[in-house]
């Protein structure tokens, strides 16, 4: 597999979640694949696929029974943020500038300890780390420099996005359709770890407040999810050692209909960045 060198305007169709030709302006090299063009990373085994763009944008793919990926609303996307956090306690996202890009590792199918290096608006520079082990995908990253962003902490996270699960399943209506949902989903279940050891289980099918205490504990240290459209698949996020997980939701609704996870690293412990968050699809 050929990769070819991505040109500031080049015309590149990137697939995530649908298919799109625009402009790409990057530095990242990108596969020469059919299959992978525009990423620069594209890592599949027989449970998902892992897929990382000439432009920053990272995802994952369940394999579902049949041996073929599922349908791509079923995508778990994974973003790279530079949050800057003000006096009032809310937070702004500093875009990734995709220009800026860059890594001395070729792009390639088996990612095998790959430093990508970039910068946002306001000049911060920030490191990511992607690595494939066994069928386990350990990112990580930490802020290099705040560059002019010198008036607020700011920090780098990764944010984990589960889509609705079951975004073509109709499930208001008439007694029938509702008792053909509910009997699809009883199956489903997350379970989380927290950081003290303990293991709780919130329901997936009620309406939670996935910031709470209740579900955060002290932190969460991994979680494992395991919903019915991802055919009989659990999917995997463990914190290492000097990070921690938290839930979040950009909407009220039961956890089937998608939630956050972000992961952050403890700085004051780990100014390198060693820490890592391990995706994998069991």
């Amino acid at each position: 597999m050929i990769p070819r060198r991505s040109k500031i305007g080049v015309l590149i169709g990137i697939w995530i979640g649908g298919v799109g030709v625009f402009p790409l302006s990057a530095e990242l090299p990108t596969l020469g694949e059919k299959k992978w063009l525009g990423h620069f990373i594209g890592f599949e085994n027989k449970k998902f696929s892992y897929g990382f763009t000439v432009q920053g944008k990272s995802f994952f793919k369940v394999v579902g029974a049949k041996d073929q990926p599922l349908s791509t609303k079923l995508a778990v996307q994974v973003d790279f943020v530079v949050q800057e956090i003000l006096p009032s306690g809310k937070t702004y996202e500093r875009l990734i500038l995709p220009q800026s890009l860059q890594s001395s590792q070729p792009a390639g199918n088996h990612p095998k300890n790959v430093i990508i290096r970039g910068k946002v608006k306001g000049d911060a520079s920030f490191e990511i780390s992607v690595d494939e082990d066994r069928g386990v995908i350990s990112l990580g990253g930490h802020l290099i420099d705040k560059g002019t962003l010198v008036n607020n902490p700011v920090r780098f996270l990764i944010r984990v996005k589960f889509p609705n699960a079951y975004p073509y399943t109709k499930r208001d209506g008439d007694k029938e359709r509702k008792e053909a949902f509910k009997e699809k989903i009883k199956n489903d279940r997350m379970w989380l770890t927290w950081t003290d050891g303990k293991r709780v289980k919130p329901a997936t099918d009620k309406v939670l407040d996935v910031c709470s205490k209740d579900i955060n504990g002290p932190g969460i240290s991994g979680l494992q999810v395991e919903f019915s459209p991802y055919d009989g698949k659990k999917i995997e996020c463990v914190a290492s050692v000097n990070s921690v997980i938290a839930l979040s939701s950009g909407q009220a609704g039961p956890l089937h209909d998608g939630f956050v996870v972000n992961w952050v690293m403890d700085s004051a412990k780990d100014p390198a960045g060693q820490a890592r968050l391990n995706i994998s699809v069991r």
